[in-house]
């Protein structure tokens, strides 16, 4: 009896053995490591509508000088300019605080508004930009002619200054 009560006390204690050590092995068993969860993408800055502080310059010579300065925020590369309700080519825009425009084609004498459009909206400058007339180059003639006077009178000059000639 001696052997059976050692045989069922030693079975006893492996199964108490087992019964202990069982959460050790499951915890050491290999599982697939849980997802991370995705990085929310970033926010993209919100648009907001344009605003012009200035446009440079306010009375232009189309013919001599194309190209206006519109100075503000929130100027997208995406943004349009229209002058006096037609469209104008931008000429760059690398950031969103200037753009440098080429005005329309054929713009008459006077005063037009600007509009900036982009995706959130549109704003108009407060001044009108002033379109000049064409401007007259001198012919070679009249230049000819304003330089031969020139001459003229320094040599009047220069005679009244000799002495002994009065």
């Amino acid at each position: 009896m001696t052997a059976a009560r050692r045989l069922a006390a030693g079975g006893l204690a492996m199964a108490a053995l087992a019964f202990t050590s069982l959460p050790g092995y499951a915890a050491a068993k290999k599982t697939a490591p849980a997802p991370k969860p995705a990085a929310p993408a970033p926010a993209k800055p919100a648009i907001l509508p344009p605003q012009i502080f200035q446009v440079t310059p306010v009375k232009v010579n189309p013919t001599t000088q194309p190209n206006i300065i519109i100075l503000g925020q929130h100027l997208t590369p995406a943004s349009t300019v229209q002058v006096g309700g037609r469209l104008a080519t931008t000429v760059e825009s690398t950031d969103t605080y200037h753009m440098l425009v080429k005005l329309p084609e054929n713009l008459a004498q006077g005063s037009y508004f600007i509009e900036v459009t982009n995706e959130a909206g549109s704003a108009t400058a407060s001044d009108a930009l002033v379109i000049d007339g064409p401007g007259t180059r001198p012919t070679n003639l009249q230049l000819l002619t304003g330089g031969g006077l020139l001459l003229l009178l320094v040599l009047l000059m220069r005679l009244a200054r000799t002495p002994g000639l009065a």
